[in-house]
């Protein structure tokens, strides 16, 4: 499973670098040329974009590092783990992808509408877990005995998936978008129940176990809904902005794996080794493969991890002001709230500096830089907690590199 979430994001990041590559080409040749995308009759605006990140709760980057490059895990790193996770669940995030948006230099009929469309790639991984299920997957039962250990609520999702739409834009850039979903693969795996413990005397067990998993390979075809809606008016003391983005569904037809656990576990008179009921028939290979059903998964009806953008520009004069954005979706499991400050510095230059709170961690630092020829293009960088590409203690890192045909 870890090499399928590696190959998935590695082949969308791919796709994003080569695409870019080549649209920053293409601008460089057309300075001698004198001649670029944007000036073709068809096109009026595009933009292109390709971003990574990652972030955790509870795992810094040298535990990243480990997890998707190998390495050892030492105990150190584990209890350092558990004290960041405290009493809460943990949780592991990640999100790659790339996107083309285009809109048309030609208005629709006799209308004030442009024909706009838009092409993109993503890769997402959710991973939650208790602080019990942590410590037995890396430290063993050993001390667990006399403890009710709780695991509701473990999961791990990843999928891969693609939209294509083609949609109407009008005035202040509003546009609605509708087209075709292709969903390449999803492993989902979820705890519902969860529950065991051994007695101090090591004589006795009781567990429950309900759960559920499913790995889909085969290709999901379906619908996808993107649309923008932007609020501003000169005698408004703000700027409001609403995004939506892959919301939709995809058929996804029948033969992925399906495994289900739905068992209870009593017994008294626990031996520690031997035949039958004990710690070490427990512990050994195969013995939950008794209580797993396997089957195989007929034509199933998803929803794409859809996300809606909210955000509020608030100017403080006419070269600064304030900005909040609130996305929710995407299987984050809390909604993410960046605010910041933003200003100008002359006719090409905007910087601003953010605060990140929510989504997959806790409260970290933002930076952007846009750089702008007018008319022309522009290109945008942001970066999510600049001190975590430096350092193996931080608790994730992004990146986000956005290029404009003005």
């Amino acid at each position: 499973m870890k090499h399928l979430i590696i190959h998935s994001i590695c082949s969308v990041l791919s796709v994003a670098f080569l695409f870019v590559s080549g649209v920053l080409i293409a601008q460089d040749e057309s300075v001698f040329s004198g001649d670029s995308l944007v000036d073709e009759p068809f096109l009026d605006q595009w933009t292109a974009t390709v971003w990574g990140q990652h972030r955790s709760n509870t795992l810094d980057n040298k535990w990243t590092n480990i997890l998707f490059r190998g390495g050892l895990i030492e105990r150190d790193l584990v209890e350092s783990a558990l004290g960041n996770q405290k009493a809460e669940m943990g949780a592991f995030g990640l999100s790659a992808g790339s996107i083309l948006k285009w809109s048309s230099n030609r208005f629709w009929k006799d209308t004030d509408v442009r024909i706009c469309g838009s092409i993109q790639g993503r890769s997402l991984v959710d991973a939650r877990w208790t602080p019990e299920l942590f410590e037995l997957v890396f430290t063993g039962n050993q001390n667990h005995l006399g403890r009710r250990d709780v695991l509701d609520g473990s999961q791990l999702r990843t999928t891969l998936w693609g939209t294509a739409t083609v949609g109407l834009e009008g005035q202040n850039s509003n546009r609605i978008e509708l087209g075709l979903a292709y969903r390449k693969s999803k492993i989902e795996g979820q705890i519902h129940t969860g529950y065991f413990r051994v007695n101090a005397g090591v004589d006795s067990l009781y567990a429950v176990l309900q759960a559920e998993g499913s790995i889909d390979t085969r290709a999901g075809w379906g619908l996808a809904l993107n649309g923008e809606w932007h609020f501003t008016r000169e005698e408004a003391p703000f700027a409001l902005h609403v995004h939506v983005q892959n919301w939709g569904w995809v058929v996804v037809p029948g033969g992925g794996a399906r495994y289900a656990v739905d068992t209870l576990f009593e017994t008294t008179g626990l031996a520690l080794d031997g035949p039958g009921w004990s710690l070490e028939s427990l512990q050994s290979a195969g013995f939950v493969q008794d209580y797993l059903d396997i089957d195989t998964a007929g034509v199933t009806l998803q929803r794409l991890p859809g996300r809606c953008d909210v955000a509020i520009e608030y100017p403080l004069g006419p070269r600064s002001g304030w900005d909040v954005t609130l996305q929710m979706g995407e299987w984050m499991p809390l909604p993410r709230v960046m605010m910041g400050y933003r200003r100008a510095f002359g006719k090409q230059w905007q910087a601003g500096i953010q605060g990140v709170v929510g989504g997959w961690g806790r409260f970290r630092p933002a930076a952007w830089v846009r750089w702008r020829v007018p008319n022309e293009r522009a290109l945008t960088l942001f970066v999510e907690d600049p001190w975590g590409w430096g350092s193996s203690s931080a608790f994730g890192r992004g990146l986000t590199l956005r290029f404009e045909g003005l």
